[in-house]
Parts: C-alpha cells; structure tokens; sequence
C-alpha cells in the first residue's frame, strides 16, 4: 500500500515539475522580447544622457547668441517644443525599422553654433538660397534664414518632422522657408546656390548618385559637406575644394569641406 501511494507521489512530482518546467521555459520566452526592448531603452537613454551632458555647452550658447533675438526664441521654442514628450532620435528610428532600413540610428542634428560658424566660413548671404539635403527638425533652415536673410529649402523624407517645421514655418510666416517631404536623390535642386549636406551616414551608392545630380547644377555653385570632399567618391574633376575647416558636432569635432560646382 505505501509503495503505491510512493509511486502516486513520485508521479504527481514528475507531472508537477513538467509543468513548472513548460511555465518557466514559456516565461522565458515572453520575457525575452522584454528585456531585449527594455536593453535598447537603456541605450537610448545611455546615449541621450551622453549627448546632452556632451552638448550642455552648446545650449549654453544658443541661449547666449541667440536668444536675446525675441522673433528666433519663439521659432525656436515653438519647433523645439514639439519634441519634448517624443524624441526626433526615437521618431527616425521607428520610421526606419517600419521601413526596414537595417541602421536605425542614422539621426543627426547640426548644432546652430556649428551653422553659425559654417555659415559664417562659406559666405552665405540673404542674396543665397540654400537647400539643405536632409533637414530634420528644420531648425537649421528656421537659423539660417532668420540670422542671413537667404531663402532655405528643407528637404526630408521623414514626413512628421516636415508637418511640424510646416506648423512653425506658417505660424510665424515665414515665407522664405520651405520644407519638401521626400528623397533629396529624386528631388529637384537647380534653384540651390548652396548646397548643405550633413549626410555623415549616407553610403557610398548614395554619395554616388547624390553626384551625379549634383553635376547638374551650374558652374560656381556652393557644396558644403561634413566629414568628407565629394572628390573622394569620383575621379571626375567636378568640383573644387576652395575650403577645408574644423567644426564641433554632438559627436566631436569634424572637418567642413567647402566646395565649388566646376
């Protein structure tokens, strides 16, 4: 009798430890994605904590230079405040993993003291109409034309950051800034006298085809390009490096190539 009421109990164990085996192995599984997203968070937050303690002295400087001017603050805060409950970090890369694209961290910001200088070292002028080839948020376009009078044309293919610079841009009316939602690879840039590319994480077949538009463009136009001379990628002589300079990023310091369309 007690060794049937053991083999019972040894049983029911064996049924019990099955089953808390299956749950836990099932746990596993559910958890994993979990922690996978809960491990990207702490990046991200890793990344945004580094880059602001990295970029604290230039808002320091924003708010000294710039802020003073009544109209930009409100621009500027207007746009900036748009973002405060969203990351524009975050918005790319969703909109990237929805377009599987395999690098989602490709969002990049020019920091308005690294315009001021570029603009300053390349002699833009309210006589210029610039195009910027990726233009984010828009807040170097909302700069630009505020403190050099040039015209500015934003082109960006990720379509919330283009409906907020629209809703800054109408409500401040400024008529000589104009955002275009799209590819700057399909988009027409003949009217550009200058061009500004910060596109430190485009590859080689873009840079390529970026070229082969950009050959197109009259002779004495402005190219402005971060970290690399578009003379790099082709062995035709197109373009004439008139100016090479240091500029700070939130990432560090990189050269700034000013170049002229032959």
């Amino acid at each position: 009798m007690h060794l049937r009421d053991d083999s019972q109990t040894m049983e029911q164990l064996r049924a019990y430890t099955e089953k808390a085996n299956a749950t836990i192995q099932d746990l596993s599984k559910r958890i994993e994605p979990l922690m996978k997203k809960l491990g990207e968070i702490a990046q991200l937050m890793g990344i945004r904590l580094l880059t602001a303690a990295r970029n604290f002295p230039d808002h320091v400087r924003v708010i000294a230079r710039y802020y003073p001017d009544w109209k930009f603050l409100r621009i500027d805060w207007s746009l900036l405040a748009a973002y405060v409950f969203r990351s524009p970090f975050t918005l790319s890369k969703r909109y990237l993993q929805q377009h599987g694209q395999q690098d989602v961290y490709q969002y990049g910001e020019t920091p308005l003291p690294a315009i001021d200088q570029i603009a300053t070292e390349c002699g833009i002028t309210a006589q210029d109409t610039v195009y910027e080839l990726g233009s984010g948020r828009g807040r170097v376009c909302f700069w630009l034309n505020h403190f050099k009078g040039c015209k500015v044309v934003g082109i960006e293919y990720i379509p919330e950051f283009v409906r907020v610079a629209n809703g800054v841009k109408n409500k401040y009316r400024l008529d000589k800034v104009t955002f275009i939602e799209g590819d700057f690879l399909k988009t027409d840039f003949k009217e550009a006298t200058v061009i500004y590319l910060y596109g430190t994480c485009l590859e080689d077949k873009q840079i390529e085809q970026l070229i082969e538009k950009l050959s197109k463009l009259p002779s004495g136009t402005k190219i402005i390009t971060v970290s690399y001379p578009l003379s790099d990628y082709t062995k035709k002589p197109l373009f004439e490096v008139m100016k090479r300079f240091p500029v700070n990023f939130t990432w560090g310091t990189g050269d700034v190539y000013l170049q002229y369309k032959k």
